[in-house]
């Protein structure tokens, strides 16, 4: 948690300039929800910008990036938090569908709640005088947060920014918050705009999104007010209800989707909360529960593999650190067969033909599947638990493991090239099958053997 900004020198500094200084935004909010503070947005009035400039770089670095809109990055000296956002009261005037097509207007003149009148959503509209302590709030933001409802500050919130459509989704997710009625329908007449929106600034929310404790709510209230569609067509295909369908609700949003949706819902949420699954939470074993179909289905795992590289690709989730040859291999492999890996020998060839990190995250990704369905998931655990012994018995299952090495191979005789790879590879598959014979006298003899064995 961060300290209290009204403590800090340079707020004191600008206090005694004459300025009025506010903590705004986001930073409110999870300061009355008892949230940790990562970031600290504060609003400056009654200094012009020149002098607001002047008076901060006596007190760290100033970042003039976001200067058009009147925003300022300070890092005070010996601070080792995120950069301090500086803002003036602005106003902003759509122009086009684009996210920088506004006309905008800062002005240190301007009261708090002018600029709090620009904001997307009441619950981000308030704000908190660091001189005396009092919170600002002339949308009823704290009220709809004690009511847990996630309202729109004003009609224009969406068509002038249609992101906040998306950051209202996944704030409502992770904070438990029902989307008021009359913005749910603002975000049905809105939700085709998505499409205008920056990849990387939609995979931002995203992100968010699966921050949630349970982030089935957000994909079910996406596809409710019909931002599914154009993020994730696919998804929405597959949530179309026939017969059968199951309701659920979501956000303040009851809706029916198809069983097979709804499975994918709860296999996410298992992701994200079972604590049996080692990688539990982890961002690319989430987007494989999300984007794989059942892997009782091993023909349809070709086009998930498909459609899931799409979805990366477009929606540039490599951005906020999805891996994407981690994730179509959890996918491509998802259909592999409990009862073929029975035997030591064979858990062993599938851990390295997959890669022993890919296969333990594989296993979390079924074991997620079956309890979705409410299957046994014994076998699941003994496969998991024999993989994680030969892990830390250090069973080798790879070519660096190998008591052997090219150099080794070399001495006898053979060169680099084709033939001591498939020596080299030879030498894995025996030792595969037997871990105990990984000792350089044995392998290095049959390296010698496989060397003198004509090949044809």
């Amino acid at each position: 948690m961060l300290s209290s900004p009204a403590t800090f020198p340079f707020v004191r500094a600008l206090q005694q300039r004459g300025a009025r200084v506010y903590m705004v935004g986001g930073t409110v909010r999870d300061e009355i929800l008892g949230q940790p503070r990562k970031d600290l947005d504060l609003l400056v009035t009654g200094l012009p910008q020149p002098e607001l400039l002047r008076c901060l770089r006596a007190y760290g670095r100033v970042q003039l990036t976001g200067r058009t809109f009147g925003v300022l990055k300070l890092l005070p000296r010996g601070w080792d938090g995120p950069p301090i956002d500086i803002a003036l009261p602005r106003t902003e005037i759509s122009t086009g569908i684009g996210h920088r097509d506004f006309e905008v207007t800062f002005d240190h003149t301007l009261p708090v709640e002018t600029d709090l009148g620009r904001r997307d959503f009441t619950i981000n509209a308030m704000a908190i005088d660091l001189a005396q302590g009092q919170l600002l709030d002339p949308l009823g933001g704290h009220r709809d947060l004690q009511q847990r409802c996630l309202r729109q500050v004003s009609e224009h919130a969406f068509p002038e920014d249609p992101l906040r459509m998306l950051r209202g989704i996944q704030l409502a997710a992770r904070f438990a918050l029902r989307l008021e009625p009359v913005t749910r329908d603002a975000m049905r007449i809105h939700a085709a705009s998505i499409s205008t929106v920056a990849a990387e600034r939609i995979a931002e929310e995203l992100h968010k999104l699966f921050q949630a404790q349970a982030p089935s709510q957000g994909f079910v209230a996406m596809y409710a007010v019909g931002l599914l569609a154009p993020l994730f067509p696919e998804l929405a295909a597959q949530a179309v209800p026939h017969t059968l369908a199951p309701a659920i609700e979501a956000l303040g949003t009851a809706t029916s989707v198809s069983p097979a949706f709804a499975h994918t819902m709860r296999r996410l949420d298992i992701v994200q909360q079972e604590t049996l699954l080692d990688s539990r939470g982890h961002l690319d074993l989430l987007l494989a529960a999300l984007f794989c179909d059942s892997p009782l289905l091993a023909s349809t795992v070709p086009l998930a593999v498909q459609r899931a590289r799409q979805r990366l690709a477009d929606l540039k989730l490599t951005t906020i650190g999805a891996k994407s040859a981690l994730i179509l291999a959890l996918i491509t492999h998802s259909a592999f067969v409990i009862s073929a890996l029975a035997t030591p020998a064979a858990l062993r060839h599938f851990a390295h033909d997959v890669g022993p990190t890919t296969t333990c995250m594989l296993f979390d990704l079924r074991l997620a599947d079956h309890l979705a369905q409410q299957l046994s998931i014994e076998a699941l655990l003994d496969l998991r638990q024999r993989l994680h012994q030969a892990l830390d018995q250090h069973t080798p299952l790879s070519l660096h493991a190998l008591a052997v090495n090219g150099d080794d191979l070399q001495r006898l005789g053979i060169s680099a090239g084709p033939q001591m790879g498939q020596i080299l590879q030879a030498l894995l598959h025996h030792v595969l099958d037997e871990p105990a014979t990984n000792t350089r006298a044995h392998l290095l003899a049959m390296a010698q053997e496989l060397h003198a064995t004509p090949r044809g």
